[in-house]
């Protein structure tokens, strides 16, 4: 495959860039070596279209070590590499076996007890025993990243019985323990020891971070062959895999970060590309489509696209003021310009375990939005207090939200501003009071599907000041209630919880506009491949329907 179009690329990586990978050292895979595969030319474009699948993703992290990404662009590539004990029921998002073959768990909730698989192994032929699971677990809690924040303040320790008996014991019961544990992913701990660096962790020294920069330690279908820093990762189907890939899945996946609509279709046009992931505005779409051999489909996303107001800023700190926005707000217009996303009153998609419709809602009218205004601390001078409204450059459509959004504002009486802004931008805006926006459109997504944990990731005080809450509530009492309901193992009272939450933000804190279940569309080639997502088997996770093992190539 010719490179000199990806560099056209590279300056646009940093817009939406949350993970990545590189590094030295030798991991074992059969009878070859990571490293000797690494110094291999990458894929070409005159290999078989049987062995190589080409695709992309809206930016290559900057490191593929499991212990600290935790974004959407770490997921597409991690669920390929490194398996967790527990796996989503691909329907209902519900805790199924993996890694591990059973559990239970005392009556309070604080000590599980997880039987695993004794026929794993790591892509380099290692066993995986329970050892790996309690330095995987070790490992993110001490790093300190990723998603360490889901067990940071939840596990206490873990302790190996055998090798194939492992015991969580928890500082306090978590409800949804189990959910969150497709989160945790299993690292060789044999190979990160074998090739730790001095770092910061004591007799871990670097643990494994440098080595993970540009390679992987995983037990999954593939494995990382090559890495190209902001430009590219190369997977390689794992020969020591345990489990079963069809026979006609991908051998090799070459991953490119792109944004560039340009540049996407001029290379799924030649056939450069197979598959484009979905961050891809409307018009390139419909162009697309206009060639009978491509296709697309809708893959909802594990949360929503939202208008975030800044609470503790003027005009947006005023609860009438974010009412009138609301009523404003002319949602099922911006679902159109999405092609017909499901709407949601509450924060929460209706498709996760504890979403709830029992919450105040707000229909389009400008005739409430303007009541709302004229109970306001601003009724006489909201000219005097313009309302800026920021939203992520080259995130799709986004931009149209945004100006659809400010026209029915001014409609109202606003005076308003419209900044499209570059991603580390964004989110260094976001990181004070005084620069966060009076809004910003940006999409949060829950770590697993279950409402507590969008409730936390989204609005609880611990996200204020990132691209997840621009709202900067920090509200004691719901801080408190999110805790409450978390810590709720009883599933009954802790969806009571769950909806009680739900209804206080939409009635008592309107901090934001709800506007439509997240989704991407990706376009694919049908004449290269077929997989699940695109016969309409869509996965819950969204990871999950760019596990590539189920491809299946033509």
């Amino acid at each position: 495959m010719k490179k000199k179009w990806i560099f056209l690329t590279v300056c646009l990586m940093a817009l939406m860039g949350l993970v990545g990978c590189s590094g030295n050292k030798t991991q074992e895979t059969g009878e070859k070596t990571q490293a000797a595969v690494a110094t291999e030319a990458p894929v070409s474009a005159e290999k078989t279209v049987r062995d190589t699948l080409r695709t992309t993703q809206t930016a290559i992290p900057d490191t593929c070590d499991p212990a600290k990404g935790s974004g959407e662009n770490d997921d597409l590539i991690f669920v390929n590499i490194y398996e967790t004990l527990v796996y989503p029921n691909a329907t209902t998002g519900d805790a199924e076996p993996l890694l591990a073959t059973s559990w239970t768990s005392d009556n309070d909730g604080l000590k599980w007890t997880f039987t695993l698989r004794d026929d794993v192994k790591f892509s380099d032929g290692t066993p995986m025993t329970a050892n790996d699971v309690k330095y995987s677990v070790d490992r993110l809690i001490a790093i300190g990243e990723g998603f360490s924040y889901i067990f940071k303040d939840v596990i206490a320790s873990v302790d190996v019985v055998d090798d194939t008996t492992v015991v969580f014991n928890l500082k306090k019961s978590f409800g949804p323990f189990i959910s969150s544990l497709i989160k945790l992913r299993i690292v060789n701990s044999t190979l990160l020891k074998a090739n730790q660096l001095d770092g910061n962790y004591g007799e871990n020294g670097d643990y494994g971070t440098t080595y993970l920069l540009n390679h992987s330690a995983g037990s999954g279908p593939y494995y990382i062959s090559t890495f190209n820093v902001n430009d590219s990762v190369y997977l390689t189907e794992n020969s020591n895999y345990w489990g079963a890939i069809n026979d006609k899945a991908p051998k090799s996946v070459e991953i490119t970060g792109l944004l560039d609509a340009a540049t996407s279709k001029m290379l799924l046009n030649s056939g450069e590309v197979d598959l484009l992931h979905g961050r891809q505005v409307s018009t390139t779409l419909k162009s697309l489509l206009t060639n009978p051999e491509f296709a697309t489909t809708s893959i909802a996303e594990t949360g929503m696209n939202y208008f975030m107001m800044n609470t503790k800023k003027a005009p947006t700190d005023d609860l009438h003021i974010r009412k009138a926005i609301s009523y404003a707000c002319d949602r099922n217009a911006m679902s159109a310009i999405y092609g017909g996303m499901e709407l949601s009153d509450s924060p929460i998609p209706s498709s996760f375990w504890g979403a709830t419709d029992d919450v105040t809602t707000y229909p389009y009218s400008e005739e409430d939005a303007k009541k709302e205004i004229a109970l306001s601390s601003y009724a006489n001078n909201l000219a005097d207090y313009p309302v800026e409204i920021a939203y992520i450059q080259g995130n799709g459509d986004t931009g149209k939200l945004a100006m659809l959004l400010g026209s029915e504002l001014e409609a109202v009486g606003f005076t308003v501003k419209i900044s499209e802004v570059p991603w580390v931008l964004f989110c260094d805006n976001a990181a004070t009071v005084e620069t966060s926006p009076s809004i910003t459109n940006a999409n949060s997504n829950a770590s697993y599907p279950e409402a507590g944990s969008l409730l936390e990731v989204k609005f609880s005080s611990m996200t204020a000041g990132t691209f997840n809450q621009n709202e900067w509530i920090l509200d004691d009492k719901l801080d408190a209630m999110i805790a409450d309901s978390l810590a709720t193992v009883d599933n009954d009272a802790r969806l009571a919880k769950y909806a009680e939450i739900q209804k206080y933000l939409t009635t008592d804190v309107v901090p934001t506009i709800n506007t439509f279940v997240g989704a991407v569309k990706p376009i694919w080639n049908t004449s290269v491949f077929s997989w699940p997502a695109g016969e309409g088997s869509v996965h819950v996770l969204e990871e999950y329907n760019y596990y590539y093992a189920d491809f299946m190539m033509k």
